[in-house]
């Protein structure tokens, strides 16, 4: 107890310079604590934006992903029927052809008209 009778002895003659130099460190001491509050604030409202645009990115692909999808779908698709077309003429071309031929000399007439298309 000794030590507080002499501080407070001490504090009585140097209060001026206390306050002179306690003042000023206790007020940016508080001024720290408050921007540093503020600063937190930002930084989890930053966070918060940053989820949300994330959010949005993995949606947007996501979307684009499942349109690309059909797309591909649908191209592949009408490349299928145009291919199974284009065979059935084929088929259908061959099928007649071969019914025009029915004697050997029609035979060797289209065998001889092949040979000299190439």
């Amino acid at each position: 107890m000794i030590w507080l009778s002499k501080t407070w002895e001490w504090l009585k003659k140097n209060w001026k310079y206390v306050a002179t130099f306690g003042i000023p460190v206790l007020l940016s001491f508080i001024t720290g604590l408050l921007q540093s509050n503020r600063s937190l604030e930002k930084k989890v409202e930053l966070k918060e934006n940053e989820k949300d645009i994330e959010n949005k990115a993995r949606d947007l692909q996501e979307e684009m992903l499942q349109e690309a999808n059909k797309d591909l779908h649908a191209r592949t698709k009408d490349a299928f029927d145009d291919w199974a077309e284009d065979l059935e003429e084929i088929q259908d071309s061959r099928r007649e052809t071969e019914h025009k031929i029915d004697t050997a000399e029609k035979a060797t007439a289209a065998i001889k008209e092949k040979l000299n298309e190439n």
